[in-house]
């Protein structure tokens, strides 16, 4: 029976509710980003007032620098507090600093009206080019091009007038080019004929020049000059007064062309900054007062400063201080001062470095220092921005802090309402097709991609039309609900082929490529690979033709190219992790094959096809191993029993008074075998154990010095009879390590039994037992009998002897025995071979001292790898 939230009635019943959803989070969404976002609300502090959000600060920040530029506008064209056309401006000054100093003429410059420049501004500069031409008796003469062909221009002398000549300009520069190429005085003077004559030709003398050479001319690019300037009847009159040179008459008119083109716009920003920041009309408040003004009342202030403000309520003007303490009041405000650059400011977003780099590129036209003083009106009577952000802060800070409980919660239901109705496995596996379903996955992804860019590209006409939040509301709410249904459509088609796997297989490039890798299955691999890199650079070629839309079409195809190398790539480096686990001896490791694809699939395909044949022959191999071990056990136990039943009639039999000797000889021979065979079958035992890791160690703390002491006792009789010399060498402290006693007591047995067996007689054997750092270590070492022609190495391998006549007793496991019973134990075992000296060194760590034993001393600088470098290098 199904359950009810997997029927269809639920189903359609979560889809409206999950449309219903999306409309709430996207409005929600919206408004978060619009009213939160711009305006830098903060949503989670109740208390929080409008002078701390962001979008104050920024709004702020502009308006005080606007507040900049209108007192620095005002303070050039106002004279006394008010508008003054009869302005003197020194045009230098201007260009230079944008300042109007309010410069009479006398005191030296290129001076003009405000009237005239701001008239001039309007009808336009025109251009002109003007010849300087000096003489060689150092007279000066100007020749200006103009719209006639003839114009009547004065020679000077010293800068007085001596002659007035009407001349072409074009016969003037014929003059100009022939004097300058020294021609004669004939030639000069038929070249240049004047029209008019000469007025005072006595001055003179020969000709219209008399003798005088051109010595050199220069062009000069001037401004036509359409009003005089203050005191001069040109600007001519004014460089022969000041007797400026080229270059300086050059930037004069530099200056004249840049004066021209900024100061009406700068009179008409100041005219329009009258209006915008009049106190009806803004909420900033500034006021530029001079350093030299002290005194201020009510009726002369405006006179005195540059501000807009016009009324101080109940504040009683005295001197500047009154003046600054009233800025104060606002509560927002900043106060700077020109000439000890102080800097006071209250919650307004500028600094000082700010503040100064923007009066550098807007001064105040004021004489001296001064102090700038900018405030905000915390009533905000005026409707500007901040009036309007404020009350957009107040009415919106609600409803923004309930848009973000309408974004996490409109969330969260979209996902649950999302997700409600899914089915179960079972279901899931019996999913139902729809034709939609059916159609190629790049078709169904065209007939939603197709609708839903129509709708966006209509909702992008038609947003400028929306009036009001109401109406922006349900646009949105239609677009919402409309882009969301495709959504739905697509993402449910899309579950749907993920469950039954037609996503690829039922996708128009799946089928493309199936075709062309069945064609393409039978060719070699060469084959391929050239054919591959033909097509992506056939492709490349192709892709140029449509231009720079080809270009990126061109970064789109190499870029997905190579993703595909990049994926190839990767598969490569799992196959080759894959390979390097199984020779590792991971045999059992498979290589996912989830992921691969072409030739990397039949490649690792093969691998774990090695991988389980190389596994399966090493568990049989082990299982050998085993069955071995298993045999050797079995074995050695059943000839135990025996064994021991053999040895005790033999210690029977010589309890016995045998008086044959023969008899005794017999059984002295039992007696020796069936010890040497117990001792055999030990090993085997004990070897089978170490095998099988079946050894379980008991720790304890063991004097080794002791234990060395005993063992010296038990082997004396052994060694008298071959005429061994035992030399013993030990610490008088004891020496405490953690071991297991009956397994370090088989080590030590054993190096002493095969002393015994195969030292050669008379000679002497070493003992030394030492405490290097942390570190005990024993030597035995002694004369073998029989020459040692085998590795060092190969000596603890198991069946392997040093007697390779085998004509001594033992079973080539005794050292194989005891290097694996020292390693288990932490220690190392090292055995080194000189032609007959054999020498075996076992190193284990001291056990730590307890309180009641007395320190040794000890070399502590040594560790345990320094301590194995001394062994090698001995």
């Amino acid at each position: 029976m199904k359950r009810w939230e997997y029927s269809k009635g639920w189903k359609a019943l979560a889809l409206i509710l999950n449309q219903v959803c999306a409309v709430v989070l996207v409005l929600s969404i919206a408004v978060c980003m619009v009213s939160v976002g711009n305006n830098g609300f903060r949503l989670f502090k109740e208390d929080d007032i409008f002078e701390n959000t962001s979008y104050f600060q920024r709004e702020a920040r502009e308006q005080i620098f606007r507040c900049v530029r209108a007192a620095s506008r005002e303070s050039r064209f106002e004279k006394n507090g008010v508008y003054d056309a009869s302005l003197v401006l020194n045009i230098q000054e201007y260009a230079d600093e944008n300042q109007i100093l309010h410069t009479r003429p006398e005191d030296g410059g290129l001076c003009y009206k405000l009237t005239d420049l701001l008239n001039w501004s309007l009808d336009g500069c025109t251009y002109n080019t003007l010849l300087k031409i000096t003489y060689d008796d150092g007279r000066v003469g100007y020749i200006s091009k103009s719209s006639k062909d003839y114009t009547e221009q004065a020679i000077y002398d010293d800068g007085t007038a001596v002659a007035s000549v009407s001349i072409s300009y074009d016969a003037a520069l014929s003059f100009i080019e022939e004097s300058l190429e020294e021609v004669s005085e004939a030639e000069m003077e038929e070249a240049f004929i004047p029209e008019g004559g000469i007025e005072e030709p006595d001055l003179f003398g020969e000709g219209i020049f008399g003798q005088a050479v051109i010595q050199d001319v220069e062009e000069i690019q001037a401004v036509e000059e359409r009003y005089a300037p203050a005191e001069y009847t040109d600007i001519i009159s004014y460089a022969e007064a000041q007797k400026l040179s080229t270059q300086e008459l050059q930037e004069v008119y530099a200056s004249l062309e840049n004066v021209l083109n900024n100061i009406y716009n700068d009179y008409y920003s100041y005219k329009e900054n009258l209006e915008l920041f009049s106190p009806s009309m803004t909420n900033m408040r500034y006021l530029v007062i001079p350093e030299d003004v002290t005194r201020i009342s009510r009726e002369d202030y405006e006179q005195k400063t540059v501000t807009n403000i016009k009324s101080f309520g109940k504040t009683e003007l005295v001197d500047r201080s009154s003046l600054l303490e009233y800025i104060r009041e606002h509560g927002d405000y900043l106060i700077f001062n020109s000439s000890d650059m102080s800097f006071e400011a209250s919650q307004m977003p500028v600094s000082l470095s700010e503040i100064s780099s923007y009066l550098k590129e807007f001064p105040m036209s004021v004489e001296g220092n001064y102090t700038l003083a900018i405030a905000i009106d915390p009533s905000y009577v005026a409707s500007d921005n901040l009036q309007m952000y404020k009350k957009q802060y107040e009415e919106i800070q609600p409803i923004s802090r309930m848009s973000v409980y309408g974004v996490i919660l409109g969330g969260i239901l979209y996902l649950l309402t999302l997700a409600a109705g899914r089915g179960t496995e079972e279901e899931d596996r019996s999913v139902t097709l729809t034709r939609f379903d059916r159609i190629r996955t790049e078709g169904a992804a065209l007939l939603l991609v197709i609708p839903a860019w129509m709708i966006l590209f209509a909702g992008a006409l038609l947003y400028n039309r929306v009036n009001g939040i109401g109406e922006a509301g349900v646009f949105g709410g239609v677009m919402t609900f409309s882009l969301n249904f495709l959504f739905l459509c697509g993402y449910l088609s899309l579950v749907r082929r993920i469950k039954t796997r037609t996503l690829w297989n039922n996708s128009v490039l799946y089928a493309v490529l199936k075709h062309c890798y069945r064609v393409a299955g039978g060719w070699k691999v060469t084959t391929k690979v050239i054919l591959s890199y033909g097509i992506f650079l056939l492709a490349n070629v192709f892709l140029l033709f449509f231009g720079s839309f080809g270009i990126i079409l061109i970064m789109i195809f190499d870029f997905g190219t190579g993703l595909i190398l990049l994926q190839q790539a990767r598969q490569r480096k799992q196959i080759l992790d894959g390979i390097r686990k199984i020779s590792e001896g991971d045999l059992n490791y498979q290589i996912p094959m989830e992921k691969l694809s072409g030739d990397s699939l039949l490649m690792a395909e093969a691998v774990n096809h090695i991988g389980e044949g190389l596994s399966t022959a090493v568990e049989q191999s082990v299982k050998d191993e085993r069955l071995k071990t298993d045999l050797i056990t079995n074995v050695s136990h059943d000839i135990k029993t025996p064994l021991t039943s053999i040895i005790n009639y033999v210690d029977l039999l010589k309890r016995e008074d045998i008086q044959n000797e023969r008899a005794r000889n017999y059984i002295a021979i039992l007696e020796d075998k069936s010890q040497r065979l117990k001792h055999l079958t030990d090993d085997l035992v004990e070897a089978s154990k170490i095998s099988s890791g079946n050894v379980k160690l008991e720790l304890v703390r063991i004097n080794f010095q002791e234990l060395i002491n005993q063992t010296n006792g038990e082997f004396s009789e052994k060694f008298e009879e071959r005429e061994l010399q035992l030399v013993v060498n030990m610490p008088k402290e004891p020496v405490i390590i953690e071991a297991d006693g009956r397994r370090l007591w088989r080590i030590i047995e054993n190096l002493y039994g095969n002393v015994a067996k195969y030292a050669m007689p008379r000679t002497r054997v070493y003992v030394e037992l030492t405490v290097v750092g942390h570190m005990v270590r024993f030597h035995i070492k002694n004369i073998s009998e029989q020459p040692l022609n085998i590795d060092a190495g190969e000596l603890t391998e198991r069946f392997i002897r040093g007697d390779v006549a085998r004509s001594t007793e033992g079973s080539g496991l005794g050292l194989s025995i005891t290097k694996t019973l020292t390693e288990l134990q932490k220690g190392s075992f090292d055995i080194y071979l000189d032609g007959d000296l054999f020498k075996v060194t076992i190193i284990f760590p001291e056990a730590p001292r307890l309180e009641t034993e007395k320190e040794r001393p000890s070399r502590e600088n040594f560790n345990e790898l320094e301590l194995k470098e001394e062994i090698l290098a001995e």
